[in-house]
């Protein structure tokens, strides 16, 4: 791809932490403390749980938060792989990094800095931990929202910002030997209106197989989103960001 990547990024640090009780519970002082040294954080800090939407298959979002430094997101996922020839999130991000290094300091994709296992007082693992950088902006399915009901006449300009998207997917696909994300739709998508970039979240199933392709699940998420914003959205939408797509792959080859 033809996109400036800063050679800034470190590969993620893997370790482990004693969760001290059965269940993930940063309020807990033991761990609370743990996580405060293991992520490099100031007594200060505080982690906060997110609200609303965290996401089909987690266990669980964290915010931590620090004065004077940008928020980091935690994220709780399952360690069992879900079928024998499946990896992990935490598996398939070793093997990510391993795979596409780019991927690593890529400012497009929310890659994690750190992954913990936790362990229950047995010392068995019960989760994984994924760490990221907190993404600038907000998730693109809550601006379409709030540009698309705030003022009718800025529906063009959310058909425009889908062809836009479309065409950083395609962007992806060249950047990564047409990995597919995995679970391609608006939620799991940042748009940062101040500097107009975009950035992929939730990249933990990349180039694991599903029926689907990224442009495909893309379409489908419109039509569901349809239901709320009715039928030329969902049409319309999907002319724009096929479009964005298809140009832009074109102008790579």
């Amino acid at each position: 791809g033809g996109r400036h990547i800063n050679a800034s990024g470190r590969p993620i640090e893997f370790g482990e932490i004693s969760m001290g009780a059965d269940k993930f519970d940063p309020a807990q002082p033991q761990l609370l403390q743990q996580l405060k040294q293991k992520l490099g954080l100031p007594q200060n800090a505080t982690i906060v749980t997110m609200k609303g939407f965290t996401g089909g298959m987690n266990e669980g979002v964290w915010y931590a938060k620090c004065p004077g430094r940008e928020d980091l997101v935690l994220k709780l996922v399952r360690c069992k792989r879900i079928a024998a020839n499946v990896l992990t999130e935490a598996e398939n991000f070793a093997k990510l990094q391993q795979d596409f290094p780019g991927l690593i300091q890529d400012p497009m994709m929310a890659f994690p800095v750190k992954v913990l296992s936790c362990n229950d007082r047995a010392g068995q693992k019960k989760h994984d931990l994924i760490v990221m950088k907190k993404v600038r902006g907000q998730r693109f399915a809550e601006w379409i929202g709030r540009k698309w009901y705030s003022n009718p006449s800025e529906k063009h300009q959310v058909y425009q910002k889908f062809e836009e998207c479309g065409a950083w997917l395609a962007d992806f696909h060249a950047s990564y030997g047409n990995s597919q994300h995995g679970d391609f739709q608006p939620s799991n998508v940042f748009y940062d209106e101040d500097l107009n970039t975009f950035c992929f979240i939730d990249i933990g199933g990349m180039c694991i197989p599903t029926t689907e392709t990224d442009v495909e699940h893309f379409v489908r998420s419109l039509a569901l989103l349809s239901e709320n914003y009715g039928h030329e959205f969902a049409v319309e939408g999907r002319t724009y960001f096929e479009r964005g797509y298809q140009r832009a792959a074109a102008g790579m080859r």
